[in-house]
């Protein structure tokens, strides 16, 4: 039989395996879902046709307007649910691949390295962070999030203890504990990351893409941490303590390593409430815990190194003994401090002195008292945990910038000279005091003098 005949119309096999093989232009600047979904972007702003066809968030669109509610409706753990027969908040899907990760994609998504583009989002269920639901949590993990959990275990975790033994249990509780804890609270996991991802943009020499990228990382899983961590407060019981604990540790270092938000930022609050801190409420709702919960309970399991040696031979000499760092003359400047706030006839003087002998009892643990032994318990070693039990009538104070709340905020600032190794409170010393210069008269300048010559002293 005689083949036909080829028209010029109909190609020949060779031309239809040339035109199979046609070269196109390969790009690297898709947007997010599609990298993910690896399929072609067309790259149109401010979003894509593939994003529009699906109804989700392309990240080539400006980022909508933050939400301050920390539970809004339709949240990841509402999406997809019909209760009571109201309509679900899941976008209708156009045609094309199936999603298995719906949810996920309608979220919207931080800025991300090219890396984390190309990285498949898992779904992985874990029991709820409150002990109030039994509807499981949606966490996404990619490769961006490896990265930040990898670097949290490997240096950030070193950076948040003084002892220099590699065995030590502190060490082990903040490089093998807290990623344990999180697996089953994720507000635990998103704080661990936003704490690693500020310490890799600390890292990064100038402030390039890499800086932005991990700042964006930190930020994004900051919030993301915060909220789940304040639906998880007022459900606090014995199951749920020891997560919450850790995290208010993790949200005061956030704090520090975020930096200051503005010239008017004075770390527990804003003076004139341009961006109100979000994360003091929540450290007074968890120092609940230490007045609710007894220390048996409370360290326990995973927590039991942050509860301390109960052996007799535990070392109870002051901090600047134990880790080196030099000595400081306190008690007479405290003291005079003191003195000076007692002489003056105002209700609010109550509240001056309590936080005033609150915070001679983190000297005398750190620098010893009079006789130089430290008298007091060891956890008053903890320099943040006069900003735990810092009252709010005092931070009310601080926002009238009220002369005797601004000069006991000052006089902390020298002890954060003992944290040796943490990179995350660099600047605040002189930010602290520069602020709170700004806000003092002329004629009490002096008593600005001791907190500024220990604090910004070279060692």
């Amino acid at each position: 039989m005689t083949p036909p005949q080829q028209t010029p119309e109909s190609p020949t096999p060779g031309r239809v395996s040339k035109l199979a093989r046609r070269p196109h232009r390969k790009s690297r600047n898709g947007c997010f879902n599609c990298k993910r979904r690896k399929v072609k972007c067309d790259e149109v702003k401010p979003a894509c046709s593939n994003c529009i066809r699906f109804g989700i968030p392309c990240d080539f669109a400006p980022p909508p307007p933050s939400n301050e509610d920390p539970a809004p409706k339709g949240s990841a753990g509402e999406v997809g649910a019909n209760h009571g027969g109201e309509q679900s908040t899941t976008p209708r899907r156009g045609p094309g691949r199936p999603r298995k990760d719906w949810a996920a994609l309608a979220k919207p998504l931080p800025p991300t390295t090219e890396r984390t583009g190309t990285s498949p989002v898992s779904s992985v269920t874990t029991p709820a962070s409150t002990s109030t639901t039994s509807d499981p949590i949606l966490c996404s993990f990619n490769v961006a999030d490896a990265e930040l959990l990898l670097h949290f275990i490997t240096h950030t975790a070193s950076s948040l203890h003084d002892s220099e033994d590699p065995d030590s249990s502190i060490g082990h509780f903040w490089e093998r504990n807290v990623p344990q804890i999180g697996v089953s609270y994720h507000f635990v996991l998103h704080l661990a990351y936003a704490l690693a991802g500020y310490h890799l943009a600390f890292s990064e020499t100038g402030n390039g893409d890499r800086y932005a990228q991990y700042l964006a990382l930190a930020r994004h899983h900051s919030e993301t941490g915060l909220a789940e961590l304040n639906k998880t407060l007022p459900s606090l019981d014995e199951t749920n303590c020891g997560a919450l604990y850790v995290s208010a540790v993790l949200v005061c270092y956030c704090a520090f390593a975020a930096g200051p938000t503005g010239a008017t930022d004075l770390l527990v609050c804003n003076v004139d409430d341009s961006a109100p801190q979000r994360w003091l409420p929540l450290i007074h709702g968890v120092r609940l815990i230490r007045q609710t919960v007894e220390p048996a309970t409370l360290f326990t399991g995973l927590m039991e190194p942050l509860g301390g040696s109960p052996d007799l031979d535990e070392d109870h000499r002051p901090m600047y003994l134990v880790g080196g760092f030099p000595h400081v003359d306190w008690v007479e400047p405290l003291e005079k401090l003191q003195k000076w706030i007692e002489s003056f006839d105002s209700p609010d003087t109550i509240i001056y002195v309590r936080a005033l002998s609150s915070l001679s009892e983190i000297y005398e643990a750190n620098y010893g008292g009079i006789n130089g032994m430290s008298g007091g318990s060891t956890h008053n070693s903890f320099v943040f945990g006069w900003l735990y039990r810092m009252h709010d009538l005092f931070v009310a104070c601080l926002q009238r910038k009220e002369p005797q709340a601004l000069l006991i905020l000052a006089y902390y600032v020298p002890l954060l000279k003992t944290l040796k190794k943490c990179w995350f409170i660099d600047g605040w010393a002189k930010h602290l005091l520069d602020t709170i210069r700004g806000m003092l008269s002329q004629d009490i300048l002096g008593w600005l003098e001791w907190p500024v010559e220990i604090a910004l002293q070279r060692p």
